[in-house]
């Protein structure tokens, strides 16, 4: 992320750069910006000045920024920006005033970002922490939704990392223990891992009285995990109708806490020639690196919280991030804007409208960039692959008034059914029940879609979902309902004529008679190449430069008549493909 503005260039010589360094304390910031660049062996660099930062020519990382304190007197209009060199304590009330104060401002400034003023839209959780000190400063106690004295509450987006059995006990409600904590003495504070009191800390520092932690307000274990099946599936609703998120970005895990940060103090007041002061620092503000690249957003349940919310305080490790439906805002008071169009998308405090009012071609790059994202994200538990996507899949099915199965959007069915894997193999998760082939979510891996054309590609309408399966989610758990049949596709089956498979990199070239390349296919695992079988399902034609091409799906027969698997995809000219009389099911 930059600051908006103008732009001019300079050339540095860095060894002269190094000799003012020894006696210069600005030369001194820059030069360390630059090696922490990795620019150590280069005589000269390029450094573009924008109005409150010094960067690496071409995009490259911001090195030094400069800024005003708000408190100093500088002339109005002046090119430098307001912001603060040092950054208080997290846990003192002047940062919290700060967090009042933007939530305060996002309340009446920003109409999209507000709640909805109509209580029966709504959604309060199951149960959540009450932090209040009804029960004295160092005890929280659990509590039902028909106990709640107001309609606020903050939710915790945070790593779990990896708990010992005694941790487990401790950090999680489970049949055993709900009953105390909710209806005799509450919870101790000081039997919370560290991230949780932080969260507690914060919670009352912005003045509400309930939060919600996953751990601690969903039972975790009993009733063969009914609970955790039914809330985990909630999560659309808990964290788009929060009144904040609280992300603990710093915290790798349960212990590490959030309010702790970095010290940072690579900074010097200089005057210019009105006598007006301002300063140079190290770079702190940088969003992307900070929070994007952050430990906690490589989790897959994450990604959900991050575009659901309406509104997030980032405590990094450097420092803290206000994120709303207008923009991003520092600690230091800067803000600041990204040039990355995905973001405007997942900004949006009412996800998905953005992305619905603006055209096909921007709406088809944001759902790519959404689920190629979440499917490089970790998992603990594989499984969870189907539910941790499922809130925000159902939030773009219903803005676009189609079904879904499994990550595939039916109104950009055929275009959803081209992924390939990215980076490294796929692996085939075990579920309790069926998952198609046919989508990725079959698989632990990260995934791309092809590079179809917006134009020039007949779509065979014939290919659909099977409507003798019509299961949609269930309202109560948001999880597929049973059925007898499994979920399919229902298609015309296709016949890949004798090419030989000549391996290339990750794919397989077709090629004819004389060598020449006639198209090529690529396996979703491992071994996939071994197959004997010629069959495949066309998804759609290209026409391309005189030569019909087309997109298919390589499947493979199973035990049951008329029924394939999907074991991956290709691009074959046409002429190199014929059509069998036969109708199949994929599943």
């Amino acid at each position: 992320m930059d600051q908006p503005d103008g732009l001019t260039t300079h050339d540095v010589r860095i060894s002269a750069l190094r000799t003012s360094a020894e006696i210069c304390s600005i030369c001194s910031i820059i030069l360390q910006a630059i090696q922490r660049c990795g620019n150590n062996n280069k005589e000269n660099v390029i450094i573009d000045r924008t109005r409150g930062s010094l960067c690496m020519s071409s995009g490259g990382p911001r090195l030094v920024r400069f800024g005003h304190d708000p408190e100093r007197s500088i002339r109005s209009g002046s090119s430098v920006p307001i912001g603060l060199p040092i950054l208080p304590e997290r846990s003192n009330d002047s940062q919290f005033a700060l967090l009042r104060a933007w939530l305060l401002e996002c309340d009446e400034s920003h109409l999209d970002c507000r709640m909805p003023q109509d209580k029966s839209k709504n959604v309060f959780p199951t149960r959540v922490l009450d932090v209040s000190d009804a029960k004295g400063p160092n005890r929280v106690r659990l509590v039902g939704a028909s106990e709640i004295l107001e309609q606020r509450y903050v939710a915790l987006s945070h790593c779990w990392g990896t708990l010992s059995e005694k941790e487990k006990k401790a950090y999680c409600t489970t049949a055993l223990n709900i009953y105390p904590r909710s209806k005799v003495g509450g919870i101790s504070i000081f039997e919370l891992p560290k991230t949780f009191q932080d969260a507690v800390e914060v919670t009352r520092g912005l003045g509400i009285r309930y939060l919600w932690i996953d751990s601690l307000c969903i039972i975790q274990d009993g009733d063969n995990g009914k609970d955790w099946r039914s809330e985990s599936c909630q999560m659309e609703d808990v964290f788009s109708h929060a009144y904040c998120i609280i992300a603990a970005t710093a915290a790798k895990d349960s212990n590490a806490g959030f309010l702790k940060r970095h010290a940072r103090s690579d900074f010097a007041f200089v005057q210019n020639a009105s006598g007006q002061e301002f300063y140079i620092s190290a770079d702190v503000d940088d969003f992307d690196q900070d929070v994007g690249k952050a430990q906690i957003n490589t989790r897959a349940w994450v990604m959900q919280e991050e575009v659901l919310a309406r509104r997030t305080i980032h405590f990094s490790a450097n420092q803290t991030y206000w994120e709303c439906g207008k923009g991003v805002h520092c600690e230091n008071l800067i803000r600041l804007i990204s040039p990355r169009r995905d973001k405007y998308f997942t900004l949006d405090p009412n996800f998905p409208s953005r992305l619905i009012q603006s055209g096909k071609r921007r709406t088809l790059n944001c759902i790519s960039f959404l689920f190629q994202e979440f499917s490089k994200r970790s998992l603990t538990v594989r499984t969870d692959r189907c539910i941790a996507l499922s809130g925000l899949e159902a939030r773009i099915s219903e803005a676009l008034n189609c079904r879904r199965r499994y990550g595939i959007l039916e109104k950009y069915l055929h275009r959803n059914l081209l992924w390939l894997a990215s980076d490294g193999d796929l692996t085939e998760i075990t579920y309790d029940h069926h998952v198609p082939s046919w989508s990725w979510m079959a698989y632990i891996g990260g995934i791309q879609f092809m590079g179809v054309p917006l134009g020039g590609v007949e779509w065979y309408d014939y290919l659909r979902f099977d409507k003798r399966c019509e299961c949609e989610h269930a309202k109560v758990t948001n999880l597929w309902t049973v059925c007898e049949r499994k979920h399919a596709i229902v298609t015309n089956l296709w016949t890949v004529l004798n090419l030989p498979k000549v391996f290339c990199r990750a794919q397989h070239a077709l090629l004819n008679s004389d060598g020449a390349k006639e198209g090529w296919i690529n396996y979703d695992l491992e071994g996939g190449e071994d197959s004997c079988e010629k069959q495949c399902i066309v998804v759609g034609r290209l026409r391309e430069s005189g030569v019909d091409k087309y997109y298919v799906l390589v499947v493979r027969s199973t035990s049951v008549n008329g029924e394939y698997r999907r074991i991956g995809l290709g691009l074959i000219q046409s002429n190199y493909v014929e059509r069998q009389a036969i109708n199949v099911r994929i599943v």
